[in-house]
């Protein structure tokens, strides 16, 4: 606006319609609102850096978990000193393992990638689908058993970590015995 305003004034100035001290008011006001647009620029970067400097600070103060999960246990409190000690126990159930123990008569038959039927106990119950991700290559003597690892997808949360279950094993669609 000071800028318009003094071009108008530079006009009349040519025309000899008004004094050279108006002009040099115009010429000076419009210098003003330039400095004062420049000193409002810095000021806006300078809010910039602080504002990046002030979430920086809060990130160092802040921490995330690598996963998303459920507070089991914790070891510090809000505002006590940590430095390599853990903070909190979490458990990660969005992905569930399910630990079998599997007779030796099906050692061989149970291969990685394969489903396998859990039925959760009471009162959770359903039947949901998991599938095989770690056979145990070695069987344990004394009991006549092998260990096998499933992966039981759990969105939402709505089966419970812990439950004891019962494992049926699926090959072509058929329950193995």
């Amino acid at each position: 606006m000071s800028q318009r305003s003094q071009a108008r004034v530079e006009g009349l100035s040519k025309k000899n319609t008004i004094s050279e001290l108006e002009r040099d008011e115009a010429r000076t006001r419009t210098t003003i609102a330039q400095y004062e647009l420049e000193q409002t620029q810095v000021e806006h970067q300078i809010a910039q850096l602080e504002l990046k400097r002030a979430q920086e600070i809060l990130k160092l103060r802040s921490i995330l978990s690598p996963v998303d999960g459920i507070v089991v246990e914790r070891f510090k409190l809000a505002g006590e000193y940590v430095e390599k000690q853990p903070i909190l126990k979490l458990a990660e159930v969005d992905l569930l393992n399910v630990e079998v123990v599997a007779p030796v008569t099906l050692f061989g038959r149970i291969k990685l990638g394969m489903q396998a039927q859990v039925i959760p106990e009471e009162p959770i119950g359903g039947h949901h689908i998991a599938k095989v991700v770690v056979v145990d290559p070695i069987i344990d003597a004394a009991s006549g058993t092998f260990g096998i690892r499933l992966h039981l997808p759990n969105p939402g949360y709505k089966i419970p970590a812990g439950l004891h279950c019962q494992v049926q094993f699926m090959e072509q669609g058929h329950v193995i015995n």
